[in-house]
Formats: structure tokens, sequence, C-alpha cells
């Protein structure tokens, strides 16, 4: 019985850690539409070969005729030229981030302050939970 591709790819997408609106993104596509080859059970070599180079996952361990059909080192490339385009912004929110977490633990060291100040022993006490079971 023939391999339903729409499924592998899926299969491959979710088990990559990347979600599934990022993927569509970083393809072009939305979505809805990246959904909806997901139910093709004869979807494309091209396309699966560009989801991989998406997700940087060799789909011809799973279709092996797949490196017959495409050519699979121009999608790696053309993978690399969308991360490198797109670097900047990439390090823009990982800045944003680190700066949010900082600003979140000053608020953290402020309210156990707070609650030293004003004598609240279970204020304290919550915090210095909260803290413990997120960080």
């Amino acid at each position: 019985m023939a391999k339903h591709r729409g499924k592998i790819v899926e299969e491959a997408i979710r088990k990559s850690g990347y979600a599934i609106s990022k993927t569509a993104a970083m393809l072009g596509i939305t979505r809805n539409t990246l959904y909806n080859k997901f139910k093709l059970p004869d979807l494309s070599y091209r396309f699966i070969a560009e989801v991989g180079s998406v997700i940087d996952y060799d789909f011809t361990v799973d279709l092996p005729e797949l490196e017959r059909e495409v050519d699979i080192d121009a999608f790696r490339e053309k993978a690399l030229c969308y991360f490198e385009r797109n670097a900047s912004d990439f390090l823009f929110l990982e800045k944003k981030y680190t700066k949010l977490l900082e600003r979140y633990n000053d608020l953290l060291v402020l309210l156990v302050k707070v609650a030293n100040d004003h004598k609240t022993h279970s204020l304290k006490e919550q915090i210095a939970e909260f803290m413990e079971n997120v960080l």
C-alpha cells in the first residue's frame, strides 16, 4: 500500500518542534493551506522537499524515492537564505524577550521587598513558592 505523504509530512512537522503556523509562514502559505496539504495522500515531492528544508528534516528516510524526484540541495539553500534574511528579526525578538524576563525578575524582587517591609509573611511565602515553580 502506498504511503500517505500528507500524514508523513504532518507527523514530521509536529515532531520537529516547529509550530504549524510558523512552518506555514516559512513556506509562504497559510496555516489552513498547510492543513489541507496534510490530507493529500499524493502530496507533491517538491512540496515535501520544501517542508524538509524548512524544518531541517530528511524525508528521504520515509520516502526514499524523494531523492530522485527533486533537487533537495536547492531547497536547503532556499531555507538557509530565509534564515539569513530574517536573522535580524530573530535577534530583535530575542533581545526583547530577554529584557522582558529581566523586568519580570525585577518585579518579583520588588514584591519580596514589599512583603518584607510590611511583614506580610504569607505573601512572602506565596512569592517564594511561585518563584520555585516558575524558575
